[in-house]
């Protein structure tokens, strides 16, 4: 680098053996117009050298900036159901299509799990091992429905004989291959003149595998190979009843204010 600067401000034309006397190197100005020229080529130089440094470093900035060429005003809104700030989703809005056929699976799965009809042997054969809802829970998962959930349901529906429809609020993806659901279990009892409304929340982990289906039929109850690895429910109270924690809170705190 030193070489360069050397190269450039060598006093070549001082260091020259030639002795030209004072009177054309001092007194005649017009003499040796060659090293003005000399010197006025370096300080172009520089300048050059300064001015290419100058434009790189403004391109850099710009080119930094054009992510940054448009904006949009991004509006937020509080949503009542999760209580908490979300986006405003456009009129239209493009959803991966693995996305609608996992809700709509997952519609499906609820709608198999809870709902009681009136007809014993139509119930018992929906939620019997083979069924669609087999074939759509893990092993585990299925275990403990069978355990639990429908003996239950199976006693609700011989000895009291109720009946069970499904209501499914909303369906969300809180994470990849978790699903949320808010969905109502309005239970019609034999000697009640209104329905009891419950609301309940799901979360389940689902997955879509290769299921080695025993015969091309059964293939059919899960084409999909919907499966569902986990599955929690919430109870989230009555519909004449039901009131959030926050709410409770925010009421609380005007009180205490007041």
């Amino acid at each position: 680098m030193f070489d360069i600067f050397n190269t450039v401000f060598k006093y070549k034309e001082k260091s020259s053996p030639d002795k030209l006397g004072a009177y054309p190197e001092r007194v005649h100005i017009k003499a040796m117009p060659e090293r003005r020229y000399l010197w006025s080529s370096r300080i172009l130089v520089i300048l050059s050298v300064f001015s290419i440094c100058l434009n790189i470093i403004l391109a850099s900035t710009i080119y930094l900036l054009l992510p940054q060429r448009s904006s949009a005003p991004r509006l937020l809104a509080v949503n009542p159901v999760l209580n908490q700030m979300q986006l405003l989703e456009p009129a239209e809005i493009d959803v991966p299509a693995a996305n609608l056929i996992t809700e709509s699976q997952v519609r499906d799965y609820i709608m198999y799990r809870y709902l009681i009809t009136s007809r014993y042997d139509e119930l018992v054969s929906r939620w019997a091992p083979g069924s669609a809802l087999y074939w759509m829970s893990g092993r585990t998962v299925f275990k403990n429905f069978t355990e639990t959930e429908a003996k239950q349901g199976i006693t609700l529906q011989r000895l009291k004989g109720i009946q069970r429809d499904v209501e499914i609020d909303w369906v969300t993806q809180i994470a990849r291959g978790v699903w949320q659901v808010q969905f109502r279990t309005i239970d019609y009892y034999p000697q009640a003149t209104q329905p009891d409304i419950t609301i309940w929340r799901a979360v389940m982990r689902v997955t879509f595998a290769d299921i080695n289906f025993p015969n091309k039929n059964l293939a059919m109850r899960n084409p999909f190979g919907f499966v569902v690895t986990n599955y929690s429910l919430a109870y989230h109270g009555k519909t004449s009843t039901s009131e959030h924690y926050l709410d409770k809170a925010r009421q609380t705190i005007t009180k205490r204010n007041k």
